[in-house]
């Protein structure tokens, strides 16, 4: 139901039964899921923000249809934390396009840290970049009421925070 980047740490939903799978798959394409994530990213990035800008694929990279064409996708975003320039966001999708976070961000010149696919700085001690995905609230497809599921903060990336000293959230 939610997948992840192979780098992307975090909440993973899958469905148990087929009526599970059609109700949250109406869930998801109604963009009634609340989809929370956590990146560090680098350069230049207001204190808060949303970039509405449709994306498309080019080989196993998406990169935004300034053209036209391409499929929607809408990202907002907030900054938890600052220290030189380097910034916490927490990030969130409306939509669901294959690497949607990463090329928006990369997009405003605020590329992932870690993500050289996308324009992001190397950080030699994290063999993967900094994404993560935290939080995800919808409606429980049996029962009705509102459920959030939220995945903690993998060690090595709370060791990039404090070594940047970033302020963790919880």
């Amino acid at each position: 139901m939610h997948r992840l980047d192979t780098l992307t740490s975090g909440v993973l939903l899958a469905a148990r039964t087929a009526q599970a799978w059609r109700a949250l798959r109406d869930a998801f394409s109604g963009r009634q899921v609340d989809k929370r994530y956590l990146a560090v990213v680098t350069g230049p990035v207001a204190d808060e923000g949303e970039i509405d800008l449709p994306l498309r694929h080019r080989g196993d990279h998406v990169e935004p249809a300034l053209s036209g064409g391409g499929r929607e996708a809408l990202t907002d975003f907030r900054v938890l934390s600052r220290a030189g320039d380097a910034s916490l966001l927490e990030v969130r999708i409306h939509t669901g396009v294959l690497h949607q976070i990463r090329a928006h961000l990369a997009a405003i010149g605020a590329p992932v840290l870690g993500d050289t696919d996308y324009g992001g700085r190397p950080l030699p001690e994290l063999r993967r970049f900094f994404l993560h995905a935290a939080r995800l609230g919808l409606t429980h497809p049996a029962t009705g009421s509102r459920l959030t599921v939220a995945a903690p903060l993998p060690e090595e990336l709370r060791h990039v925070l404090d070594r940047l000293g970033l302020t963790a959230v919880d």
